[in-house]
């Protein structure tokens, strides 16, 4: 809101669209008095058939004042309604709509659409003759979301179904389109197999990042239809499980992202502690927790996480236990700790990688006499390209003995 020195209002600009250059160039338009809704209103005093001006203010009108308000709708609608009677063919100026041009004709129709459906009686028949005589518009397919509001809960089955219908024809490749007509018929329950086949379209579409709430739309029409077992198939434990799970690794990617790069590490660390609230028995993520504490250089927070209590309170759980003696050999830290828990995989899984995860620890505390001892056992359980690999460890133990003779 811009105001003179009178206190009067000068100008306002309701809501903010990016890229801030463009959202500057208002104000400082506004500053410089240009389009202003003061200088509007001189303009049409002086001039009520100046059509950018016209247009201009009952864009301003429209943007603050309350269009389920009779006297401020009957304001707007009376400025649209001139722009019509001004520029009945659409010829004498452009506005920009999401990044596109349409005509003031066609924007002032489109607005006395949607101004008609805020209305006491809800009239839908500006909107529905708009979508005829305009099918190829920008605004098009936020016209046709107006009219699916009125049908989601209001109207006929008939009614309904008709413009659902022509709807999802439109705009088929569209989950939000579909899933509008899928709870149109999930209210009427019915057609049930029409509202299966789109629920499972929407399902097709999203299938690597499916959406709960469609989901739970499909599990509900199974469910009408009798089939719960089709319903806990695809909405049940399982499926929310894993939602925790990818969710989990989304928020520590977002974590180690942060992290390496030194900033935002307060929502970092946030993050990462709420995957593992996600996820609270997967290794995996408290393992990723306590890697973030210690690239913020808080060791105390990583083993009180990932430390000693962690190892014995998963102490029968193999792969529990091998990932923390792996990671904190990796690390060079609580090395004692990781030495026992190694000696645990041996008691518990006692194959090639166990002795080899056993040989690292004992190498990073400089007992080479053990450390190779366990490498050579590892080699002799080993097979193929695995085999070589430990072979090379053995050499590069050899060679941390040699250097500790020197």
């Amino acid at each position: 809101m811009l105001l003179g020195p009178d206190g009067a209002e000068v100008d306002w600009h309701v809501g903010y669209g990016p890229p801030p250059e463009k959202f500057q160039e208002k104000l400082e338009n506004s500053l410089k008095g240009i389009d202003t809704v003061k200088s509007l209103l001189a303009g049409y005093a002086k001039d009520p058939k100046n059509i950018d001006v016209v247009f201009k203010l009952a864009q301003k009108y429209d943007d603050r004042l309350d269009p389920y308000n009779p006297p401020s709708r009957e304001k707007i609608i009376k400025l649209f309604k001139e722009v019509l009677t001004l520029d009945p063919d659409g010829k004498k100026g452009m506005t920009d709509y999401s990044d596109k041009k349409v005509t003031y004709t066609e924007y002032a129709e489109y607005s006395l659409g949607i101004l008609a459906y805020r209305g006491e009686k809800r009239d839908l028949e500006p909107l529905k003759s708009f979508i005829k005589k305009y099918p190829e518009s920008p605004t098009l397919k936020n016209a046709y979301m107006y009219v699916s509001l009125y049908y989601s809960s209001l109207g006929s089955k008939e009614e309904a179904g008709k413009f659902f219908e022509e709807y999802v024809a439109k705009f088929p490749d569209d989950p939000n389109v579909l899933n509008y007509y899928v709870a149109r018929i999930i209210r009427d329950k019915e057609p049930l197999d029409r509202g299966i086949q789109l629920a499972e379209k929407i399902r097709d579409m999203m299938k690597f990042n499916p959406d709960p709430r469609f989901i739970k739309n499909l599990a509900q029409l199974y469910i009408l239809k009798g089939e719960p077992e089709k319903a806990e198939n695809l909405y049940g434990k399982n499926f929310m499980e894993g939602r925790a799970s990818l969710l989990a690794m989304s928020l520590m990617d977002y974590a180690n992202f942060w992290v390496q790069q030194n900033k935002n590490t307060d929502s970092a660390i946030a993050m990462a502690e709420m995957a593992v609230r996600l996820n609270p028995e997967m290794w995996y993520t408290i393992q990723s927790l306590a890697q973030v504490y210690l690239k913020l250089n808080k060791e105390d927070k990583a083993l009180e996480v990932y430390g000693p209590a962690y190892v014995k309170k998963n102490w029968d759980k193999s792969a529990s236990v091998r990932s923390y003696a792996g990671f904190w050999t990796r690390q060079g830290k609580n090395l004692e700790s990781a030495l026992e828990a190694a000696n645990r995989v041996i008691e518990l899984t006692p194959d090639a990688y166990a002795w080899d995860t056993l040989a690292q620890a004992f190498l990073k505390l400089k007992k080479y006499d053990e450390a190779l001892k366990a490498e050579e056992k590892a080699v002799a359980l080993a097979e193929g390209a695995s085999a070589e690999s430990f072979k090379k460890k053995i050499e590069q133990i050899k060679k941390a003995m040699a250097e500790e003779k020197k």
